[in-house]
């Protein structure tokens, strides 16, 4: 009898570490992971291993799934937030999809399916009042996405040769921010957050437990930062002129062992910023900036699209020949068109720009690749706007974009009626006269402060904010043609408050200004 009890508890054993192998495994490529807002360190707004969501089951099963309050909602406005997904961690529960979003004191972790809490995390200090003309910031919250681990790989050893030991998991005093925390192979992922003192921290993202002592990144309290992208070991987050610190970019490497910080000061120019720089694969970012004084002796370019290196010095930069459009947020996105690297950013007055990230604005910084016609009136008011970009099963590329004002394209084809408050303009990217343009496809419904729009595997869902006197929509349509292919018309009975929207396993997250998470999507079945 011990000998039959010790044979199944053994093959218990085995089929547990099976599982556990198998489902670790299929962790570094499953469909939910949204680490940062944007998607990626080039913010193109693509959930690229979707496959939930199509356009043919989207009006027979989407639907509003659970919506859950987390803390007391700010009297002071926020920061531009959008909710983080990672998938299939492990916990006491067993393996959870979790969704995170934070207050300004507070990280929250929520399981994705049931909409319950799993963990919170408040971040208690003491720092001064914020300046006058500064708001109160979320905390920034990112994920570092995880190494891709090929468990079916054997090394070769010679015959007798023993098996390397694996290195132990450093003890929590030897542990240091930004170096994997469990070890060879299973490898948590950490999620960072900046805090209003400038510290960086990284929690364990099944727990909220500390995994290592904080780093300083930011040099003042309540720097007001926006936008938190992670590329090559590296975070990057923008600063406002005048809220505690320089207004600029800044960057601190995790990879050193001195977590080293850099930055790129713009000094009397208004960076301007929705969820941070896009970032590429040789940390090189781009930048939008504003309003204020160009002085290209400090490298200070107003109302531009600038590049800067990775040591944080500019290396090029690009002016519309005339004014820039009045936006007050906005963050630009690099796309790939035949096998070439272009950023999707406004140019003059109302229109849109392609530039070619090697050369943004040609030998006289002032010449974009293709502009395209004002997409709204000149001089109007863009108080949030976005991009994001998909490829389609024929290789075509798409770029859609988020409009905070009335759109007055003229040449587009729209299903949807006129779009006199705002809504999503989609572009197909085309070559005209030997170089890469923008060809209006179509335009959404009326939408009044739409979130930059997100993609999924054919689809487009996008977030009408609404106001105090309109409340949010959730639109979801066909990205190819923009057929409305659901709305959630009244189901959501107030308005966002620069909430971004993400997509991941079949489901929608995003916030409204009474600080409730939302899920739509097409549930599981339990």
């Amino acid at each position: 009898m011990d000998v039959k009890k010790r044979s199944s508890a053994r093959l218990i054993s085995v089929c547990s570490l099976v599982l556990f192998f198998g489902a670790a495994a299929s962790a570094q490529d499953q469909a939910g992971d949204w680490a940062m807002a944007g998607g990626d360190a080039v913010q193109n707004g693509w959930q690229k291993n979707e496959s939930v969501l199509t356009p043919d089951n989207i009006a027979a099963n989407f639907k509003f799934l659970w919506k859950i309050k987390l803390g007391q909602p700010s009297t002071t406005a926020h920061s531009f937030s959008e909710p983080l997904l990672a998938g299939r961690l492990i916990n006491a529960q067993g393996f959870k999809d979790i969704v995170y979003w934070s207050t300004a004191d507070t990280v929250f972790a929520v399981d994705s399916e049931l909409g319950t809490l799993v963990w919170k995390k408040e971040f208690k200090m003491e720092t001064p009042a914020p300046a006058p003309d500064c708001g109160v910031s979320n905390l920034n919250i990112l994920m570092e996405p995880p190494p891709v681990i090929n468990f079916r790989a054997r090394r070769r050893r010679a015959p007798g040769t023993p098996r390397p030991p694996r290195p132990a998991p450093p003890a929590p005093n030897q542990r240091r921010l930004g170096v994997t925390p469990g070890g060879e192979f299973f490898g948590l992922k950490g999620i960072y957050v900046l805090t209003p003192d400038g510290m960086l921290h990284e929690q364990v993202v099944a727990t909220g437990a500390d995994f290592a002592p904080p780093v300083k990144f930011l040099p003042a309290p309540n720097p007001d930062p926006t936008g938190f992208i992670f590329a090559n070991k590296a975070i990057y987050t923008v600063t406002q002129h005048s809220c505690g610190v320089p207004g600029g970019l800044w960057s601190i490497d995790l990879g050193s062992g001195d977590y080293a910080v850099a930055s790129y000061a713009t000094q009397q120019v208004r960076p301007v910023t929705l969820s941070g720089p896009a970032v590429m694969a040789d940390g090189t970012s781009i930048l939008v900036t504003g309003a204020g004084t160009s002085d290209p002796s400090s490298g200070a370019y107003a109302g531009s699209v600038v590049s800067i290196g990775k040591d944080m010095k500019v290396a090029d930069w690009y002016t519309p020949s005339t004014a820039m459009g009045n936006y007050e947020n906005v963050s630009p996105i690099i796309i790939t068109y035949k096998e070439k690297q272009l950023v999707v950013a406004p140019g003059k007055d109302g229109s849109l720009v392609l530039l070619d990230a090697a050369s943004l604005g040609g030998a006289d910084h002032h010449t974009p690749l293709f502009e395209t016609p004002a997409i709204s009136q000149p001089g109007e008011k863009h108080t949030w706007d976005g991009f994001a970009s998909w490829q389609d099963k024929s290789d075509t590329v798409w770029v859609f974009a988020s409009v905070s004002t009335g759109i007055s394209l003229s040449d587009s084809r729209s299903l949807n009626g006129a779009a006199p408050r705002g809504g999503v303009v989609a572009f197909k990217v085309e070559d005209k006269d030997g170089s890469p343009a923008l060809s209006p496809a179509w335009v959404s419904p009326d939408m009044l402060n739409p979130a930059p729009p997100r993609v999924a595997n054919g689809v487009v869902v996008a977030l009408a904010g609404g106001d105090k006197s309109t409340r949010a929509t959730l639109y979801v349509l066909n990205a190819a043609t923009g057929a409305v292919l659901y709305s959630s018309k009244s189901e959501i009975p107030t308005y966002t408050q620069l909430s971004g929207v993400s997509v991941g396993d079949g489901h929608a997250f995003f916030t409204d200004r009474d600080n409730y998470l939302y899920s739509f999507g097409i549930g599981m079945e339990h």
